[in-house]
């Protein structure tokens, strides 16, 4: 399998172990990702601005996926509903499909609507699938309690992003289970980060973020995995930025996705870039190690004995 690797512009310059720890996790499955220099902004900054102006760069990114000949891997919630809003809008909009193909063909490109936008989440649990992944693992987590953010733009509105179900979605969970790491139930699950109102209303931002760390602290949280890159930098940077003194809980260390299931599959914590995460410390990489079970090709052998 190959895919057009479609980062974004906040995970290259500020997150940018999220896309290292993917492909790392990616290559294991012979899943190549191709990063095209070509791509540029999905459009989310000027959304409430121009309409137009917003689904053009969305358009123009997809056409040279299409150029390529590929779909396009998405790690960006809110790049992953600005393709899929694009889409969802050209499909039933011809005359506006005509307008910004007219623009696009100053560059040689054209929409046609053939490259599919996917999450990376979609691709693990779909495409490769958890039966492909569990016979890759090396270890399993054996007690490690986390708290998934899966962020706003990701999950709603459902007939745009068509990733899972908006009140109960069931693939992170799926992945989770496939790692070994237990994703708990709290308040705060599905909502909104507070990163959105961040530069605008910072105490509001700041207010919303403290509500979640609570929750999932309070559900018996290690640590939170953001799927979402905004949350992250909400989880990952602000809350280290908030002043002891307004702080009402300690430290909710992040933990990525890919950068968990990379452990799993016996990918160094280096090249997963975990320390690059500020919220996280030495000790937490070592309490993770700790949290690993056994290898798992041991278990195999410990049952096949066990039935002989």
């Amino acid at each position: 399998m190959k895919y057009a690797f479609f980062q974004g512009c906040n995970i290259p310059i500020r997150i940018e172990q999220y896309a290292s720890a993917t492909r790392a996790v990616f290559n294991k499955f012979d899943v190549q990702l191709q990063v095209i220099p070509e791509f540029n902004c999905c459009g989310y900054p000027i959304r409430n601005v121009d309409e137009k102006a917003y689904i053009l760069p969305s358009v123009r990114n997809m056409a040279i996926a299409e150029k390529e000949g590929l779909d396009l891997l998405v790690i960006c919630n809110c790049c992953f509903a600005s393709l899929q809003k694009a889409r969802n809008v050209l499909s039933n909009d011809s005359r506006l499909k005509d307008e910004l193909n007219s623009i696009l063909a100053k560059e040689g490109l054209q929409y046609k609507g053939k490259a599919r936008v996917k999450h990376y989440l979609t691709v693990l649990h779909d495409d490769i699938g958890t039966d492909k992944i569990k016979s890759k693992l090396v270890k399993k987590f054996k007690d490690l309690k986390l708290s998934i953010i899966h962020g706003c733009h990701v999950l709603r509105p459902r007939e745009i992003t068509q990733f899972d179900d908006s009140f109960v979605p069931a693939i992170t969970e799926s992945l989770m289970e496939t790692a070994g790491v237990t994703s708990l139930d709290w308040q705060g699950k599905l909502e909104c980060c507070g990163a959105a109102l961040a530069g605008i209303n910072d105490e509001l931002s700041q207010r919303l973020l403290k509500e979640k760390i609570t929750g999932a602290l309070n559900a018996g949280a290690e640590f939170i995995t953001p799927i979402c890159s905004y949350c992250h930098l909400q989880f990952d940077t602000t809350q280290k930025n908030i002043p002891q003194a307004d702080r009402d809980t300690e430290l909710l260390p992040v933990l990525l996705y890919p950068q968990l299931l990379g452990l799993c599959l016996g990918i160094d914590e280096t090249e997963l870039g975990i320390i690059q995460n500020s919220t996280i410390e030495a000790d937490d990489i070592e309490r993770l190690k700790s949290l690993l079970g056994p290898p798992v090709e041991e278990k195999k052998k410990r049952r096949k004995k066990v039935a002989a």
